[in-house]
């Protein structure tokens, strides 16, 4: 699996540590700073996903997210969801479908999509929406409506049991058809665990988070604090204490992402 890193306004390089790049669009609404460092990634030739910022509630409308896909052009978009909500979550993808075509950006922009839902019953109706829809390239595990749907856990917790437990079922009935991604990450182990080869990426702020907490991704005892909203806002003086337990945390992630790739070569 590839890995995208997200790291606060104040500390933008620490993305580059990643395989990928992960463009938010509110931050690419707000901030000069952040659409300069994109502009310079895609110069670099580097993979982008815009994504919608639902899982921040900022509220991007569809006409704001056309507006971006038209200024930057990036690999793939995720298409507007709505928390829990699947049949909003289908009717935005129908919508931002047609939208794109009109556009003339379709053709260019990959379309990705995040299904939704109240239980497992209504979030797999939602992923296999996505799953015949032939406009859909790329189908994401959301770190907050996945464990909801499987679980019944609200909050930042239950992460990797909740996508494993989807994992599981997909896999048993043959559903892994389209490439996934991970959308955040709970425990680093969870990475280890995904034996198909349509598991392809995974993004996460976490890596950098917990190195700012002093949580080191090799011990023994993993701690895991629930990102808080105003993550990408903190200001950050990296010390190099700090960036040694960046680049520590980065490597465990991505040692954990290869580990389930490896077993399946």
């Amino acid at each position: 699996m590839d890995i995208y890193v997200i790291s606060p306004l104040s500390n933008l390089e620490a993305m580059k540590k990643g395989d990928r790049t992960f463009v938010l669009a509110h931050l690419w609404m707000k901030s000069e700073k952040y659409r300069a460092f994109i502009m310079e990634r895609k110069a670099e030739g580097q993979f982008l996903t815009l994504d919608n910022s639902a899982a921040e509630r900022s509220l991007v409308t569809e006409d704001a997210l056309i507006k971006i896909c038209h200024e930057l052009m990036p690999n793939e978009v995720i298409a507007p969801d709505v928390l829990f909500d699947a049949d909003a979550t289908m009717a935005n993808l129908d919508s931002f479908v047609e939208r794109m075509t009109e556009e003339g950006l379709l053709h260019n922009i990959n379309i990705f999509f995040c299904p939704q839902g109240k239980s497992q019953e209504e979030w797999l109706s939602c992923y296999e929406y996505g799953l015949d829809n032939d406009f859909v390239n790329v189908i994401g595990f959301s770190k907050i409506a996945v464990p909801n749907a499987w679980l019944g856990i609200d909050g930042d917790q239950g992460i990797k049991e909740g996508r494993h437990n989807a994992y599981n079922y997909l896999l048993a009935n043959d559903m892994l058809k389209k490439p996934i991604h991970c959308l955040g990450q709970g425990d680093v182990s969870e990475f280890m665990y995904y034996k198909h080869p349509m598991m392809r990426s995974t993004d996460s702020v976490y890596p950098v988070m917990a190195a700012m907490n002093g949580i080191d991704f090799e011990s023994n005892e993993f701690e895991r604090i629930p990102t808080p909203h105003d993550y990408l806002e903190t200001e950050v003086a990296p010390n190099k204490d700090q960036e040694a337990l960046i680049n520590k945390n980065v490597r465990v992630l991505r040692w954990c992402a290869f580990q389930g790739e490896s077993d399946r070569l």
